[in-house]
Formats: C-alpha cells, structure tokens, sequence
C-alpha cells in the first residue's frame, strides 16, 4: 500500500523508509491527487449547457412561420396535382378536416381541441386530412383558408372555420345547430349523453 502511494506523489521508496514522520502528510497529498483526478474525469464528462430561447412560445411561433413559408412554396410548385387531389375530397365530403394528425392520434393541442368540439357536438361524417403528411397539404389548405394556424374545417367544400373560430362557435352553442346532430347521443338513463364509442 505504501509502495502504492509513493507512486501516486512521485516520491522514491527510500524516502518513505527514511521518512516514516512524514507518512500522514503523504497519504493527505496522494488523497487530494487522487479526489482531484477523479473531480476532473466526471467534470470531463458533463455536456455542455444549452441555451434556450429567452421566450420560447416566440421561438415556436417562429419556426411554425418557416414551415408555413415552406409548405406555401412546396405547394406553388405542386399546385395542379395537389390542388386537384385536395379540391376533389371537398367535393365529395360533406367535412373535411384539415388537422395536424389523425382524430385519434393529434398531434398538436389545437387539433385535439377540435376533435374535441366535433365529438361534442357529434358533428358525424367528416374525414380528416393530416397536413404533417406532406408540406404541400399545409400549403394548400393555408393559401384556400387564408390562415396560417390550423386546423381548418371546410363544410360543403368551403372554409368553415379555423380553431379560434371553432371555439367561439363552440362556446355559443352555434356549432352544434350548424353541423352538429342529436340522433347519435344515447337515450334512457343516459340521455342526452355521448355515446361510449361509435366508430
């Protein structure tokens, strides 16, 4: 052991047998040095620090800006086929949902409130259109709706509303009279309650 930590302070083995005085200083230095390499290896090893945005609901808002410019642009240089593909689903659907992900799995808190609202107001038949699937859906339903923020409903083939407008339709109660129905809420006991699952 002391051979040990004799190499550990650099000293020779006959200053140990020389020295026996001095033993208690020499284990304190080998101590220090070896707390101190061991201090230095695990301060190695710690990531850097990252630095977040001083306001991050500013730098989300940012980035949801590029990929709305770069969706609008994907779209431009697709347009014929996108448009025809899109124009085609409004005409045949009496709803159309353009959302960020699918009714049972959204992917943003906006979407989730809508499908949300739709299932309150049992706002039956409508099919969704999830504009994550590709940049030039955003663009298309941004450049018909003239709002960057989604999700969008379009009924009968025209814009309805968007999230905020859906909300407040919502809140007054002028979104179940417009495309809501009652023939699917349960009756007896449960009356006027949604039903557990309709799908």
């Amino acid at each position: 052991l002391a051979q040990a930590i004799l190499a550990q302070v650099k000293l020779p083995p006959h200053h140990f047998e020389c020295n026996l005085h001095l033993l208690p200083h020499i284990l304190a230095m080998a101590m220090l040095r070896v707390t101190a390499q061991r201090l230095a290896r695990a301060t190695a090893t710690v990531p850097a620090v990252r630095h977040f945005a001083g306001c991050p609901l500013a730098a989300t808002s940012k980035l949801y800006e590029d990929i709305v410019a770069k969706s609008l642009l994907e779209f431009q240089a697709n347009r014929a086929v996108v448009s025809a593909d899109l124009d085609a689903e409004l005409a045949a659907n009496k709803m159309v949902l353009f959302m960020e992900g699918t009714p049972d799995a959204p992917k943003s808190e906006a979407s989730h409130n809508t499908v949300k609202m739709l299932t309150q107001v049992q706002a039956t038949s409508f099919i969704s259109v999830d504009v994550l699937s590709h940049p030039a859906i955003l663009g298309y339903t941004v450049t018909k709706s003239q709002r960057s923020r989604g999700p969008h409903l379009y009924v009968n083939g025209s814009f309805f509303a968007d999230h905020d407008g859906l909300l407040a339709k919502f809140s007054t109660g002028e979104l179940a009279k417009d495309i809501g129905s009652e023939g699917t809420k349960s009756s007896g006991v449960f009356g006027g309650e949604l039903p557990i699952a309709t799908y």
